[in-house]
């Protein structure tokens, strides 16, 4: 097969092309269930909230009109009948010259337009007495303040935060369509590879790149992630990929040019018909995608920072698709690097790692340029991956893709 290193803008395209020319999975599920999955309609508030005016304090529900006048030489008096709460329905009319105890939250009734603080008020009695005037709508929430019916609340292809569900639920939605998350498998390959289960053989090295990969993936909203060590033999790795029924696989090792580099044989073997087969891009260059049918394959080279790199740059994006994210997906965001690092060769990008600061209104990265630490250092520290092309200059803005989950709990922008 003749080998084509494409740049990684045109193979995310060429996957995004891919996974939208496929019909997603989609359910109707009940809010709670909803949480972390993205919306596949457009939905709306179905009443206003509230859907009545509702206080905004404990105190007295009256009409302003009562109060006209009231000042501490001439205070005003009014008798207090009932008590209203946040779950009475319907309360009764006020008639002229009466008030009604009402707790936060509680509707006001037919006749009030008001409310005054328990606090800014005098007792007497059955009654209180007004020193001052009050204005109609006075700690009250008024009828839609917080939501009017039919505003959008969420868009197809947004994901359904705590926030979204809990503006679904006050607003009268109790379900929502969503698209079911993609069930997803990744095969480290490897003879020398052992199962993360148990101590490790002698001559064997845990297969990390199981926990780097599909920890990833869980981070972005996959729960149904299968890891496992395969033997790296092409019958073995074939078989796996024949008979997997996720949407997504994704393998680390076996993409370089040996003759025990069996993956991209294996997938022909298994029906998969490549997207692209190189990249023009370091790390990675000799990462793939395929597809066969709804299915992805992702075949990342073995190194622990190629996988690390390549989950950022091309599948962690492509999962946000096969959510059913739309864009504009997270990507990268523009910093100013302290010092501008070397290109890779001609027409090639190069990611590297680097960490941020703020400086006024500005991202500024710190590249992690120092050869002789370990990648493992690295990834450990990184916060994003400057993309460097060749025609980058010193002291330029540069793409970033943030890695947020290095970020120490601050958001990058």
């Amino acid at each position: 097969m003749t080998e084509e290193r494409i740049s990684r803008d045109l193979a995310l395209e060429r996957i995004r092309h891919h996974i939208r020319e496929t019909e997603l999975p989609e359910r109707e599920t009940p809010l709670f269930e909803s949480l972390g999955r993205i919306c596949a309609q457009d939905l709306f508030a179905a009443h206003a909230t509230p859907a009545e005016p509702r206080s905004t304090v404990d105190g007295y529900a009256l009409a302003s009109l009562d109060t006209r006048l009231a000042t501490q030489q001439t205070p005003v008096h009014l008798d207090v009948v009932g008590l209203i709460r946040p779950s009475t329905v319907a309360p009764p009319p006020l008639g002229i010259g009466n008030a009604a105890a009402i707790l936060t939250g509680g509707p006001l009734p037919p006749g009030a337009d008001c409310v005054v603080p328990r606090e800014a008020v005098e007792l007497l009695g059955t009654g209180l007495k007004l020193t001052r005037e009050l204005a109609p709508m006075d700690h009250v929430r008024a009828v839609g303040s917080d939501l009017k019916v039919g505003t959008r609340i969420v868009r197809r292809g947004e994901e359904l935060t705590p926030t979204v569900l809990a503006a679904l639920a006050v607003s009268g939605i109790s379900r929502a369509k969503t698209y079911l998350p993609p069930r997803v498998r990744v095969l480290a390959l490897g003879n020398e590879l052992a199962a993360l289960e148990g101590p490790t053989p002698p001559g064997r090295m845990p297969a990390d790149n199981l926990l780097l990969a599909a920890g990833l993936l869980r981070s972005r909203g996959v729960a149904d992630v299968r890891a496992e060590v395969c033997a790296n033999e092409l019958d073995t790795i074939a078989g796996k990929l024949a008979e997997d029924d996720a949407q997504c696989c994704v393998t680390t090792g076996g993409t370089g040019p040996g003759e025990r580099d069996f993956i991209m044989q294996a997938a022909l073997r298994a029906g998969f018909k490549p997207l692209f087969t190189g990249l023009a891009l370091t790390p990675g260059k000799s990462m793939f995608a395929a597809m066969r049918g709804n299915r992805l394959l992702f075949a990342l080279p073995g190194t622990p920072w190629a996988v690390f790199t390549l989950m950022h740059a091309l599948v962690l994006p492509a999962i946000c698709w096969l959510r059913g994210r739309t864009l504009p997906v997270p990507g990268p965001i523009l910093a100013r690097p302290s010092v501008t690092p070397a290109a890779a060769q001609h027409g090639w990008e190069r990611l590297v790692a680097c960490t941020n600061s703020a400086i006024g209104a500005e991202l500024q990265a710190q590249p992690l340029l120092e050869r002789s630490r370990e990648a493992r250092l690295d990834m450990l520290q990184a916060q994003g991956l400057l993309i460097v092309s060749d025609k980058a200059e010193q002291g330029e803005l540069l793409p970033m893709i943030p890695i947020w989950e290095n970020s120490r709990g601050h958001r990058l922008g």
